[in-house]
């Protein structure tokens, strides 16, 4: 869980207006997920499970609580135009962070190909948003390479050139 952690912590320290719970809970699991695909194994070393509204590492409130406990983060309330809004989670000390320059590579793709808000997950990271999606609520989403490599993904604009062509590598290369 200590991997967890400093995943959620670099995350935050990334994100100077702070993280909802379901964007920092989706962030870290397609940090995860594009780890896998590169590498064969995840960053965290966590299981997932699918709730109502997001894909979520077994041990991730446990954490966060651990990371409020240590002083790292802090939660604040955003109130907007004068209404309460929602609780995001910043950073609140910064303390050394142990992870390697592959994962913050990584990691850093994921937070630029998002941005500030998670939206469009279908577009950025079909195959892994379609993983999380197909599984059950309440089960645990597999991240192996059977469910995880085996769609084709495409990073750029799509164009029937480039579509056919690809397919066309996909099915007659040996």
């Amino acid at each position: 869980m200590e991997k967890l952690k400093q995943v959620i912590s670099y995350i935050l320290k990334k994100s100077p207006s702070g993280r909802t719970r379901l964007d920092l809970s989706k962030l870290v699991y397609y940090c995860d997920g594009v780890f896998f695909q590169h590498y064969g194994t995840t960053i965290t070393k966590e299981r997932y499970i699918h709730l109502e509204d997001c894909p979520m590492a077994f041990n991730f409130y446990i954490a966060i609580l651990e990371l409020i406990q240590e002083e790292v983060l802090e939660v604040k309330l955003n109130v907007e135009n004068g209404k309460i809004g929602n609780f995001t989670l910043h950073i609140k000390t910064e303390k050394p962070i142990e992870l390697k320059k592959e994962e913050k590579r990584i990691i850093n793709v994921v937070l630029t190909a998002f941005g500030e808000t998670i939206s469009e997950e279908n577009r950025h990271y079909p195959n892994l948003y379609e993983s999380y999606v197909i599984t059950s609520v309440f089960s645990e989403i597999p991240i192996k390479p059977e469910t995880i490599n085996t769609k084709i993904h495409f990073h750029k604009k799509k164009s029937l050139l480039s579509i056919s062509g690809k397919i066309f590598r996909v099915l007659y290369e040996e």
